[in-house]
């Protein structure tokens, strides 16, 4: 019976979507200019801030650290570690900045019949917009670096489809418990930095002991990131890798089911708490 309600409001949600297309693209619209085009240098801050933390990045590591090892030995650490930085700050600042999405967005469910389950795909959308910018210029920077393009590279939009479903419901989870816990976007917060540790972005995963080594293909912020570098550089199938393919989608099914079913829950009681 629950999988059928969730499957009857999955398919509302759906229908939502395209009737309220145009209030969406408004609201992205007016998100993505009130987080950049409000400020002095306006939409160069997209590119200005994920830039230098990169290069910082890679000159420290590449060069105070001499960590040179790191990475694939046929592949420049630079491609390599922005390869992976790029969709993880797609993901770690959606995980942070969507947390509090329902609470920045609370005068649209105290004065306005409005559904609430389309605020956590704004910030969604807001953010896609500028990882599709990072894509072109990540794919700009290989041609750059006369690695010529090849069909592996459309690939791309497999994982982001495969981000955006796993952001979806992690969103719906932990937007609505933020309305409720004030210290929920706290622990996304730290969350968010444990994971970009203990996540293979910096260091390659093939260093660790082999008894530790497979665990980490069962990451699903990893699966992601991985597939970026199999895209652009080991030029890998997803379907190469059936296992791991296999248990992102289950785990995503499963934080889609629980985010949705909680975000269900505690939607009516929304406008009371805020």
């Amino acid at each position: 019976m629950r999988f059928v309600n969730l499957f009857r409001d999955l398919k509302l949600f759906i229908i939502s979507l395209y009737k309220s297309k145009y209030i969406i693209s408004q609201l992205v619209k007016r998100d993505f200019q009130n987080k950049y085009l409000g400020s002095f240098v306006g939409f160069l801050w997209v590119f200005i801030q994920p830039a230098v933390y990169i290069s910082v990045l890679w000159f420290v590591l590449a060069f105070g650290l001499k960590t040179g090892n790191l990475g694939s030995a046929d592949t420049p650490y630079h491609l390599w570690l922005i390869a992976g930085l790029i969709p993880w700050l797609f993901m770690s600042e959606l995980l942070s900045a969507g947390t509090n999405s329902i609470i920045e967005y609370s005068y649209l469910i105290k004065k306005v019949v409005f559904r609430a389950s389309i605020i956590p795909l704004i910030k969604i959308l807001t953010s896609l917009i500028i990882q599709l910018f990072f894509v072109v210029l990540l794919a700009l920077i290989f041609i750059v670096s006369k690695i010529n393009p090849t069909l592996y590279w459309l690939q791309v939009f497999y994982y982001l489809f495969s981000a955006v479903a796993l952001l979806l419901g992690s969103l719906w989870l932990s937007s609505s418990l933020a309305v409720f816990i004030k210290d929920v976007s706290q622990v996304v917060n730290v969350i968010v930095q444990v994971l970009f540790w203990a996540t293979p972005i910096l260091w390659y995963y093939k260093t660790l002991p082999e008894s530790i080594k497979p665990l980490y293909f069962y990451n699903p912020l990893f699966y992601i990131i991985q597939g970026y570098r199999d895209s652009f550089l080991s030029q890998a199938w997803f379907w190469e890798h059936p296992h791991e393919t296999i248990f992102f989608w289950s785990f995503t099914l499963v934080i889609f089911i629980i985010g949705a079913n909680v975000f269900r829950k505690l939607n009516p009681h929304f406008a009371d708490a805020l």
